[in-house]
């Protein structure tokens, strides 16, 4: 992670030959291909060993995306009988109104951790099979939600995560976790110590509307906390998804005097841009997909 200075972050309709073309130095991904929001496969070692190299041959940092509090039907592990109300696990909850098709989970139920990992069939455990060099681990966040039915909501997502953690690495003891989110968490020092790096999404804008920047309160407390990360040596991954060119470079060159690492990327993770490396003249590159 320490030789990591751009990275990209596409989910929907990515192509093997696309990642395989990309120049980034960190990319994430989806460890699978999905066809209207159907499984269809997993990627193979070989798809996954081509994604790692660079056109010029050279090594980069590929990253399989795991929600860990949400559950999703695009997923492999997901059974067609949890539409009905009368059949669906004890675990798994509402469906997310913003994210057709995303279900919230009772992520401390034994039997969904068992799903994400600690068997050759579970999630994390086929991701490293898989030939990743990490997991991009997203809805942490989802915590904040369990407060009133659960009172160590917060506190059994560290565990969770620390547990995963711990078992993907006594399989491949180099393998790398990063977080997305939920920034708070890194005040805990297990969580801390557990993470090569955190991500964090709309840092500086698009909280309450697309382009509008965030308030400078709330940016300076999550700029706080992820410094706390950068000084314990994580890397900092930043996305903002902008369209406004000015809008990037500006925040291009704030995120980057903070030692931060920023991308700019559609909300919808449809497609990929370039890495978010600033010339000369303080500009990003021109042609930035929407």
């Amino acid at each position: 992670m320490g030789a990591v200075s751009n990275w990209g972050y596409w989910l929907s309709l990515a192509t093997m030959g696309g990642v395989a073309a990309a120049p980034h130095d960190l990319l994430v991904v989806d460890s699978e291909i999905s066809l209207n929001r159907e499984f269809e496969r997993e990627y193979s070692r070989e798809e996954v060993a081509r994604m790692k190299r660079r056109p010029d041959g050279s090594p980069r940092v590929l990253l399989a995306y795991l929600s860990i509090g949400e559950a999703e039907r695009y997923r492999p592990y997901w059974q067609p009988e949890w539409y009905d109300q009368a059949k669906k696990p004890a675990w798994l909850d509402k469906e997310n109104r913003r994210w057709a098709g995303n279900y919230l989970v009772r992520y401390w139920d034994p039997e969904w951790q068992r799903l994400i990992f600690g068997a050759p069939e579970a999630y994390l455990d086929r991701i490293v099979a898989q030939g990743f060099d990490g997991v991009y681990l997203d809805r942490a966040d989802a915590y904040s939600q369990w407060h009133k039915e659960n009172r160590s909501a917060q506190a059994d997502m560290v565990t969770f995560i620390a547990r995963l953690s711990e078992h993907a690495r006594k399989m491949k003891p180099e393998f790398l976790v990063v977080m997305q989110n939920a920034e708070e968490l890194l005040e805990d020092k297990t969580l801390l110590a557990t993470l090569d790096g955190i991500a964090k999404e709309d840092l500086l804008f698009g909280v309450r509307r697309a382009e509008e920047p965030n308030k400078p309160k709330e940016v300076e407390w999550s700029i706080e906390l992820l410094r706390m990360a950068r000084e314990g040596s994580r890397k900092v991954l930043v996305v903002e998804y902008l369209k406004d060119a000015t809008k990037m470079s500006e925040a291009a060159a704030r995120l980057l005097d903070e030692g931060f690492v920023p991308y700019f990327a559609p909300r919808k993770l449809h497609c990929l841009n370039p890495p978010a490396v600033l010339d000369a003249s303080g500009k990003l590159p021109e042609h930035h997909c929407r």
